[in-house]
Formats: C-alpha cells, structure tokens, sequence
C-alpha cells in the first residue's frame, strides 16, 4: 500500500478551449453552466500518465466526468479510462477529485465534464501525470499545518488589529529509507519542480475516507540537501506549501 505519492504534472496545451483549467492557480476556474463540456489535450508526443486531478471545484454526487484517450485528433474511437462524479471525500473545501488507474500511452486526452440535470459547478485545476512513490514510505512524524497569510497587531487597548488573510494547508514529512534508483528519480521531479513549479503530493492515496484532506496541490518549500544515511539509503525532507 502507498503511504505518499508524488505527482508531476505532464505540461500540455488545450486543443479545444477550456486554457484556465490548466494554469496553477485555481482562482483560475472554467465554469460548467451547459450541459456537457469536453477538453482536448494535446502533449506533442505520447506520454504516459496513471493519475488525474481535478482540483478546487464545486461539484457533487450530480455531477460527473470522465477521461479517454484517442488515437487522433476528432478521430479513430476513445478509449475509456476513467470516470466518475465529484462527490466530497472530506470535512470541507477545498473539495477535489483525484484517481489512479492503470498506466496508459496517448498523445491526446479527452476529458469530458456532465452536469446531468444539476447545478452550475466551477474547476479550478487539472492535472495528469505519472505518479511516484517509494517503497518505505515516508517516517513517522510527518504532519500537516494551517498557513494563514493575514497579520493580526496586539493594540494599546487590549484588542487587535486585524487584517484578515486567507488560510491554507501545508505538509512536511520525511523519506528516510530511498534506495538508489528512487533517490535519482525524486532528484529530477524535484529539480523539475523546484520551488516555483506546482506538484501534487497525496497522503496515503489509496484510502479512500478523509482523501480531500491528504491532498495537496502546492509549491516545495525549504528544499534543503538530501543525506546519506547508510551505504544503501538516502534520506530527504520535504515540505510542499498548498494553493489556496
């Protein structure tokens, strides 16, 4: 069982509309108001990806959506690889949508959002990529924390100043035992990343209950030098900062 995964998303370009839900930022949301909305995505060349993230929306158990692959651009026949609806996995917002499956080669992606008799619903962010994870997990002692951007300024009079932010979540956790082929490949998706680019880390992404607290869509922070802690381990600590 997978206690952390790793996602990097694989960059691609909108074939057909939809450009904001492929930036970063979740503000930048498409909005759902029609029956059905299908995007096309376009790699430039094959790529291979076992993950999907639909981050940041305001759907329901009403709503649904699914993911294909084709052959070719408006041609030869999809090929189904995953769907299902936006039912929250979680105590509260930010609400998303994540799911593994099965490795699969395309160089175009459809993915296809129905809001089936309901409500208007917003996405902020999608994401494809091929996950990572180690075979120890991460060591015990791995937590999360509340980032609040406000400032609050104790006054004279015993009250407070407050200029109110926005809060968001954060987690650190520690790989203590990566051998040598996982130290190489998490050095490239971190250096890919660095601390300017978005990833994706999951907490235990294979449970299903509370999953929309244990996923994180955010920036590295404090990328400090991994070690060497014995002729055959590595041990790196990392932390990733969430959008808000």
């Amino acid at each position: 069982m997978k206690s952390l995964c790793i996602v990097k998303p694989v960059t691609s370009i909108v074939a057909g509309g939809a450009i904001r839900i492929l930036t970063p930022d979740p503000k930048e949301a498409i909005v759902i108001d029609g029956g059905d909305l299908g995007v096309t995505l376009d790699f430039g060349v094959p790529v291979t990806v076992d993950t999907i993230f639909l981050g940041y929306h305001t759907g329901g158990a009403v709503q649904g959506w699914s993911l294909n692959t084709t052959p070719q651009y408006n041609a030869g026949a999809d090929t189904n690889i995953s769907g299902g609806d936006f039912s929250s996995l979680g105590y509260g917002n930010p609400t998303h949508v994540f799911r593994q499956f099965a490795p699969a080669t395309s160089r175009y992606w459809r993915i296809y959002f129905s809001r089936q008799g309901g409500a208007p619903f917003t996405i902020g962010t999608l994401a494809l990529g091929l996950s990572w994870s180690s075979k120890w997990g991460q060591e015990m002692g791995a937590g999360r924390q509340v980032i609040d951007t406000g400032t609050a300024e104790r006054l004279f009079g015993g009250g407070f100043a407050i200029d109110e932010g926005a809060r968001a979540g954060g987690y650190q956790w520690t790989f203590g035992d990566l051998q040598a082929d996982e130290i190489r490949s998490l050095y490239q998706i971190v250096k890919d990343r660095g601390s300017t680019r978005s990833v994706l880390v999951v907490e235990d992404p294979e449970q299903t209950d509370g999953l929309n607290e244990r996923i994180h869509w955010g920036l590295f922070e404090r990328l400090d030098f991994y070690e060497r802690s014995d002729p055959t381990n590595w041990r790196w600590a990392l932390r990733i900062s969430d959008w808000i």
